[in-house]
């Protein structure tokens, strides 16, 4: 699975924040706040990668169970698929 879409990720203040840009714009009004965790998913979805990868990146970075990861790789990755962000 892979991010599609045009984006440009910011980090203002303490925040960081996925904009879309380009067509994705047109179809997507707003911005994506992005938490500690959810970068990293956005992060390992801007390449090709697979669910098992971004478990490894939450796992490695976050001291989390692998169970409490895939809870919350799930749910981002359902916001993301309701918002036809990825190409699966």
């Amino acid at each position: 699975m892979k991010l599609c879409g045009e984006f440009v990720v910011r980090q203002i203040m303490d925040n960081t924040v996925a904009i879309p840009v380009g067509q994705t714009a047109l179809r997507l009004n707003g911005m994506i706040l992005l938490n500690d965790v959810s970068k990293v998913i956005w992060e390992s979805l801007e390449q090709e990668t697979d669910l098992d990868s971004i478990l490894n990146a939450i796992t490695d970075q976050f001291e989390v169970s692998r169970e409490e990861a895939a809870d919350d790789v799930l749910e981002f990755i359902e916001k993301l698929r309701k918002l036809q962000l990825l190409d699966e």
